[in-house]
């Protein structure tokens, strides 16, 4: 291709005209790397989230088409070492080093086989009730999770932070939070730590350079954004996972965009006559013929429910016959799929409910649309538009400094 039809290529591109991917861009590719903190305990008012949310965003990731895959095979892909990565690639990470990391994240990761990556800072472990102890973080490392630096204190890392400090200082000072804790992580685990994880997401240029010579070779922040091939590894963007944030919220931050949804059965807000087998959730995709056939999908999140579902791209209809019994009165059902044209993923989901002791079962004769859902809220197909926080919020993560329990700041 010549330059002057590479430059017009671009410049439609850019405009909308063409598709990313008509232009050469890898719009499809790359990865999100998600970042917990606490999960149920200990409390905190912005980055605890309790353990049926945790269980629920990895369910959901578990059955709707995410490939989760190890930090370590996106920096090869960021820094050019491997060619590709699956499609809707998710890593996932989890900061501090507290005691819910082992009790509530490693049987969940385990179950599922999904691989994931701690930052600890070495001064937190041993030191609280809620955090973990040297212990557990080798049977973490010997059973294969990542373990990597989160400094070794968990100050805010740039100088601008420390202008007491004369540069002397502040570089010896900053040379003890780079490389005792890459020493000591090492000693207690037997392996090599190559990742940090700023804290506070605090970093600048200076600092990064000052990473990567005390032997790091990657970087994580907490700016928002999917990481690509060609980012900056030493500036490794990710999800930051919040208290407040909804599920709808949460789906939105990892990319997916709204889907239009027809005829669901049961109805959004519904309770089925009869939880026994052989009940059947389906709906229909009226733009059926703007979505790739071969990605569309369905699963019912909330229960967790593997039975397989059909799809007609003949006429944008999916179903899935449940051949079991469900536990719970509340079900999600989701439905998802990626426009043909872009590439990109979009879905939906609505809720109905089982019979249950609390609930009261509506007779088999009366009027569907005389009768008004338990949970009016439940009444609604999330369209993907919460209000809950977003990638434009005005917080920034770097001035959160919580104190929690035993007083170690976070």
């Amino acid at each position: 291709m010549s330059a002057r039809a590479s430059l017009a290529a671009i410049l439609l591109a850019f405009l909308g005209i063409l598709p990313l991917h008509a232009a050469g861009a890898d719009s499809e590719f790359g990865a999100t790397i998600l970042c917990y903190h606490i999960v149920e305990t200990p409390q905190d008012p912005r980055m605890e989230v309790s353990r049926e949310t945790f269980r629920q965003q990895i369910q959901y990731l578990a059955m709707t088409g995410y490939n989760v895959i190890p930090l370590r095979e996106l920096y090869e892909y960021v820094a050019g070492h491997r060619h590709s990565l699956p499609r809707n690639s998710v890593v996932i990470t989890i900061d501090d080093g507290w005691r819910s990391t082992y009790t509530e994240v490693f049987p969940e990761m385990k179950r599922r086989g999904f691989p994931f990556t701690v930052f600890l800072y070495p001064q937190i472990i041993g030191q609280t009730a809620h955090a973990m102890n040297w212990k557990q973080v080798r049977e973490l490392s010997e059973a294969g999770v990542d373990v990597q630096s989160h400094s070794y204190s968990h100050p805010f890392l740039t100088q601008r932070r420390h202008s007491g400090l004369s540069e002397k200082e502040y570089t010896a000072w900053l040379q003890r939070e780079l490389v005792e804790s890459k020493r000591i992580l090492e000693r207690e685990t037997g392996r090599t730590i190559s990742f940090l994880a700023y804290p506070y997401g605090d970093y600048d240029r200076h600092l990064a350079a000052c990473v990567a010579k005390a032997g790091y070779e990657a970087a994580l922040t907490c700016d928002y954004g999917r990481v690509r091939k060609g980012s900056d590894p030493l500036r490794m963007r990710r999800v930051a996972i919040e208290k407040s944030m909804s599920f709808a919220t949460f789906r939105r931050l990892m990319g997916a965009g709204s889907l239009r949804l027809e005829e669901m059965t049961p109805g959004p807000g519904h309770i089925v006559d009869e939880p026994a087998p052989n009940v059947i959730v389906s709906a229909r995709i009226p733009d059926y013929k703007s979505v790739d056939p071969k990605s569309v999908g369905m699963a019912l999140i909330s229960a967790g429910s593997n039975a397989p579902y059909s799809y007609d791209p003949q006429s944008g209809a999916i179903s899935v016959v449940l051949k079991e019994a469900l536990s719970g009165s509340m079900q999600r059902a989701l439905v998802w799929a990626t426009e043909a044209k872009s590439g990109k993923r979009i879905e939906a989901s609505w809720s109905f409910r089982l019979p249950s002791q609390e609930l009261p079962i509506r007779p088999a004769t009366a009027d569907p649309e005389q009768v008004a859902p338990a949970d009016p809220r439940a009444g609604a197909v999330d369209p993907l538009q919460s209000s809950g926080p977003s990638a434009g919020g005005s917080h920034d993560p770097r001035e959160a400094r919580v104190r929690l329990p035993g007083g170690v700041p976070h």
